[in-house]
């Protein structure tokens, strides 16, 4: 009897520190449908991030037109290329999408982004990635698990 009740001791305060740590941690960024806005301008700098896997995830930095650079977390490489979308430095581009904050840091992560006469659409309008490969460690949204990028 004696036994049993220690177990269970154990278990309940193995439980309670459990969550405890689990509110001390950030909860992690999250799409939001009714914080999507439209982003209009062109593109500065188109950043390939590397994840531990060797898959890469690509970023944008978008001038509006009231000056100000946007971060954008757009998808993995190999969707943008397999949907035969492309970016490059000084295109036009509109972009979709909610501003997410993680880790200090703010972008926008892309829903739908629109060059010219041609629309990628990145994720469905809940905001659930189209690649099939997404992971629950995506902490920015653009695809894979990486660092923080700091622009």
């Amino acid at each position: 009897m004696i036994r049993h009740f220690t177990v269970s001791t154990l278990m309940v305060v193995a439980l309670a520190a459990s969550v405890a740590a689990q509110s001390r941690t950030a909860a992690a960024p999250q799409y939001d449908p009714n914080a999507e806005a439209v982003f209009g301008g062109v593109i500065t700098q188109v950043i390939s991030v590397v994840g531990p896997d060797g898959t890469v995830g690509v970023h944008l930095n978008l001038k509006t037109g009231t000056g100000k650079v946007v971060r954008v977390h757009v998808g993995p490489a190999i969707f943008i290329g397999m949907n035969n979308f492309s970016f490059f430095t000084d295109e036009q581009i509109l972009v979709t999408g909610p501003i997410v904050s993680h880790a200090g840091d703010s972008a926008v992560w892309a829903r739908q982004i629109t060059k010219g006469s041609k629309t990628l659409t990145l994720r469905s309008p809940d905001g659930t990635p189209r690649w099939p490969y997404a992971t629950a460690e995506d902490p920015d949204g653009c695809g894979i698990s990486h660092e923080v990028v700091r622009y």
